[in-house]
C-alpha cells in the first residue's frame, strides 16, 4: 500500500498541471501574457483584469511645456464559468491485485484522456465565441491556397497593429496534413523552440508563428458539457485555423483540487476514493478581441 500512496502523491494537482502543459494543445498559452489576473476575495466566480486608458500626444508649448494627460487604470471584472468535477472508486481488492498500479495511475490517465481534451475543446470554442465578428472567415482551404490564407492572417494582424511575435496559430489536422504534403511550404515551415515556463516545445512555425495541430474532436465552434464529458453542440462548425495573440487568451484556474481517500477512511465502501475538481476559464479582455483570427469550414 505505501507504493500506491507515493504514486498518488506523485500525480497530485501540481504534477497534473505539468502533464497538462506538455500534452494539451492549449498548454502553449499558459504563462504567456504577463497580464495580472486578480482574484476577488469572497467571490469565487470573478477575476479582475487591468484595463489601461491613456491620452495620446499633444503639442509641446515653449511657454507652458508639456501638455497634461490622463491615465486611467480600471480593474474590470470577468466571470470564471466552468466548474467541473468527477469522483471515482477503485475496490481495495482489485487495486491490491494490480499491486497498486490502478490507483497510482488513475489520476494521470484521467488527466490525459478526459480533462485535457475537454479543457482544450472548451478553451478553443470559448475563444471563437470571444472573437470579433470581423475576424471570423468561413472558407474551404485548398492545398494550394494555404500560403495565401496564412499571409492573409498575417496581414490581418499587421493591419490591426497587433505584434506577430506573440501570435500562436492552432490548425486542424486536415491543414496539418496539407502542409506536410505541400511542396510550396517545405522551405517556409520551420522547426523552432517555444518556451512555456520551464518547458520547451519543439514546434513548426510559419513566419515565426507557431503552428499547433488540434485533433478534430477538440476543434469545433461550440460544445455541450454534460455529466459524462463533452460533445459538439448542434450546428457547431469545424475550425480550420485559429490564431490568437497571447494577450487575447488568458487561461485561468480558479481552483484545482485532487482528493484521495484510502479504503480505511472511505465511509461508503472498501475502496480507494478519488475526487477531482477543476474551476477554470479562458478570458479575452474586452479590448483584445481583435487578437483572435478564425477560419471555419463552411457549413455542410
Amino acid at each position: 500500500m505505501p507504493n500506491s500512496i507515493e504514486l498518488i502523491k506523485k500525480y497530485a494537482a501540481e504534477n497534473l498541471d505539468k502533464i497538462f502543459v506538455m500534452e494539451s494543445v492549449t498548454g502553449i498559452l499558459e504563462n504567456r501574457s504577463g497580464i495580472e489576473l486578480k482574484p476577488v476575495e469572497n467571490d469565487a466566480k470573478t477575476v479582475l483584469i487591468p484595463d489601461i486608458v491613456m491620452d495620446g500626444l499633444g503639442d509641446y508649448s515653449m511657454a507652458d511645456g508639456f501638455p497634461s494627460g490622463d491615465v486611467t487604470v480600471k480593474f474590470l471584472p470577468y466571470a470564471c464559468e466552468k466548474d467541473r468535477g468527477k469522483g471515482f472508486q477503485i475496490d481495495a481488492v482489485q487495486d491490491a491485485e494490480s499491486a497498486g498500479i490502478t490507483s497510482g495511475n488513475l489520476m494521470s490517465e484521467f488527466e490525459r484522456t478526459q480533462v485535457i481534451p475537454e479543457v482544450d475543446a472548451y478553451r478553443l470554442s470559448k475563444l471563437f465565441a470571444n472573437a470579433d465578428a470581423g475576424s471570423i472567415v468561413s472558407e474551404a482551404i485548398a492545398e494550394n491556397t494555404i500560403i495565401k490564407r496564412f499571409n492573409a492572417m498575417i496581414k490581418y494582424y499587421q493591419d490591426n497593429e497587433i505584434p506577430l511575435e506573440r501570435v500562436v496559430a492552432f490548425i486542424s489536422t486536415d491543414i496539418d496534413m496539407a502542409i506536410k504534403n505541400s511542396t510550396e511550404l517545405t522551405k517556409r515551415v520551420l522547426q523552432s523552440d517555444y518556451k512555456v515556463g520551464d518547458i520547451t516545445f519543439k514546434v513548426r512555425s510559419y513566419e515565426g508563428i507557431p503552428l499547433v495541430p488540434v485533433p478534430p474532436k477538440r476543434f469545433k465552434t461550440a460544445y455541450d458539457f454534460g455529466t459524462k464529458g463533452f460533445t459538439p453542440a448542434a450546428g457547431a462548425l469545424d475550425i480550420s485555423v485559429m490564431a490568437v495573440h497571447t494577450n487575447a487568451a488568458l487561461p485561468y484556474k480558479k481552483h484545482e483540487k485532487v482528493r484521495v481517500f484510502a479504503p480505511e477512511t472511505n465511509q461508503k465502501a472498501d475502496a480507494w476514493l478519488f475526487q477531482y475538481r477543476l474551476y477554470h476559464d479562458i478570458i479575452t479582455p474586452k479590448n483584445k478581441q481583435k487578437g483572435i483570427y478564425v477560419i471555419t469550414k463552411p457549413a455542410g
